[in-house]
């Protein structure tokens, strides 16, 4: 094929592949993240294999079992939270939503974290949160079926005869990926253990629960997510106990400067090396395409985009 025509047909199919993206995204989205799940527990299960010695697919069950109980206490505590916590701490901050209301200001957070209808916003957020059960479905026979095939994507794509280096290069990025996904893993589930040993275990606040719960999760968005952490956690801890306010920045500050020089570079060190601001876009163009299935994607393509020109850059 022409040179010229080769670089045309590449022109016109990038913004082609983008608007298809936008315009299947219901379908394309969920696809993608079972894929790119499912290669990563592929790789992390032939990681297992080798390191430990154990049956290829042994390692597959272990890690989808590992991954399941993580779903499920998450969304037990979640529960818990949203039936022991929330409904008491919104009592606690109702006089402080009563005045904004008084002084005529236009408090539309007031008005969704009313005591009254409080829990339909909660759970039409978690609807949007993990974007229709069906897709959920979808997104883990898809991502079953990809950690199954030790050949994939090998087996699939072998007519378009890739050559092996080009194998390699997707082997490369898929190992990098599923251990940025282990990495996120390991991190959240540290953040939010160490703050509710702390404001649960040591300054006894009443809803660690509810931050810890949530300094886990946004540990994935690097910068926003803690700065978000400490400013509920100091919100509510002015409501509990004023004296707890000095203690509580310290510990946070304390801790993202114990993530961000030991804990990172120690657990990160085999993973996708993104830049933070570059990771907040990502996740902000992900959630604006397809919600928390675009989170799950857009990191991992856009850092096996960064991989792959880092590879044919030092070829």
């Amino acid at each position: 094929m022409d040179e010229s025509l080769k670089k045309n047909i590449i022109f016109w199919l990038i913004p082609l592949l983008f608007l298809s993206l936008w315009y299947f995204k219901e379908i394309i989205i969920p696809f993608l993240a079972g894929v790119i799940i499912g290669s990563a527990v592929q790789s992390l299960a032939f990681y297992l294999s080798y390191r430990l010695k154990i049956n290829y697919y042994l390692g597959v069950f272990l890690i989808y079992l590992f991954s399941i109980f993580l779903i499920v206490t998450t969304f037990y505590l979640a529960i818990k939270v949203l039936i022991e916590e929330i409904p008491s701490l919104l009592e606690k901050i109702q006089p402080y939503i009563s005045l904004v209301k008084n002084l005529d200001i236009k408090a539309k957070w007031a008005d969704i974290l009313s005591l009254s209808d409080y829990l339909p916003n909660i759970l039409r957020l978690l609807s949007n949160f993990f974007g229709g059960f069906l897709s959920l479905i979808l997104i883990f026979i898809i991502s079953l079926y990809v950690s199954l095939a030790k050949n994939f994507p090998e087996d699939i794509f072998s007519f378009l005869k890739f050559k092996e280096e080009h194998f390699k290069t997707w082997r490369r990025v898929r190992r990098k990926i599923s251990f940025w996904f282990l990495g996120q893993i390991i991190l959240m589930i540290f953040i939010g253990i160490s703050v509710y040993i702390f404001l649960g275990l040591i300054l006894k606040v009443k809803y660690s629960l509810l931050i810890s719960l949530v300094a886990g999760i946004l540990e994935i968005v690097p910068i926003l997510g803690p700065s978000f952490t400490l400013i509920l956690a100091s919100m509510i801890v002015f409501l509990e106990n004023t004296s707890y306010i000095l203690p509580t920045i310290i510990f946070f500050i304390l801790l993202q400067q114990l993530e961000n020089h030991l804990l990172v570079p120690l657990v990160m060190r085999k993973a996708l090396a993104l830049n933070p601001l570059l990771i907040i876009l990502g996740i902000l163009i992900g959630a604006k395409i397809g919600g928390i299935l675009g989170i799950i994607i857009i990191i991992p393509v856009l850092g096996s985009v960064i991989e792959i020109l880092q590879i044919r850059r030092i070829s």
